[in-house]
């Protein structure tokens, strides 16, 4: 909704009000249904957890696109614009990073430092509506972002290397515990960051964007529906 031409599309917001709501169901299902239904194992509350915190913001990211434009910042495009994408930076990215992390159940990877490589992006929106500046506030944000997927796709791909070895090394039936569809998802990311970045409020990118939502939506369920807990769960984010 960058430009907003989706609010006078019946189809776009039908559209864009479901993945919204979809996203908002999968968390309450991933929250409080005690037994999975497509796979039948115990999946890791922890990994629950972090997916329906994903859940949870991609619901509020479609309520901040919708309400910031047009209820708060309604006149002003450049800020509103740059504000919206840096609530997604700060929040979508990092959380999808601490579910592919949680997937990994050999060892408990910190998330903190993924979360401190967003500051950045905040002060780049800051400086970006201070001087209204698209340099700022569009620019640079993509590009470092881009910069931190690309060191983040290299890291899990050596955590998933350990990950796998530490699989044949404990357990002879790997079945429901393997993950490498996470890695060709994390890979995929790029695509989808790139997508959502350049979006420019082109319509068929607007669908493209939400169509997307929903594939991430649905991969993310699966996934936990279908990855078997390997250890005992710790009390910890």
């Amino acid at each position: 909704m960058y430009e907003y031409r989706g609010l006078h599309d019946m189809v776009f917001m039908l559209l864009y009000v479901g993945v919204a709501l979809l996203a908002l169901l999968a968390a309450v299902y991933l929250l409080f249904r005690r037994r999975n239904i497509i796979a039948d194992v115990k999946s890791s509350h922890r990994l629950r957890r972090w997916t329906a915190a994903l859940m949870v913001t991609m619901a509020a990211s479609h309520v901040w696109w919708y309400a910031i434009g047009q209820w708060w910042l309604a006149d002003d495009w450049l800020v509103r614009t740059i504000l919206v994408i840096m609530l997604d930076h700060s929040t979508l990215v990092p959380l999808a990073m601490g579910v592919l992390l949680a997937m990994l159940q050999d060892r408990h990877r910190p998330l903190w430092p993924w979360l401190v490589v967003q500051l950045p992006v905040v002060m780049f929106a800051i400086v970006g509506m201070g001087e209204r500046s698209k340099l700022y506030g569009y620019a640079f944000p993509h590009y470092y972002q881009m910069a931190v997927i690309a060191v983040f796709v290299v890291y899990y791909i050596f955590a998933l290397r350990q990950y796998g070895r530490w699989l044949r090394d404990n357990y002879a039936d790997l079945e429901h515990k393997e993950v490498w569809q996470s890695l060709v998802f994390v890979i995929v990311l790029f695509a989808v960051y790139m997508v959502y970045t350049s979006n420019a409020g082109e319509m068929m990118r607007e669908y493209l964007s939400q169509v997307i939502s929903i594939v991430i939506i649905a991969f993310f369920v699966w996934r936990v529906e279908m990855l078997q807990e390997l250890e005992s769960e710790e009390s910890y984010l």
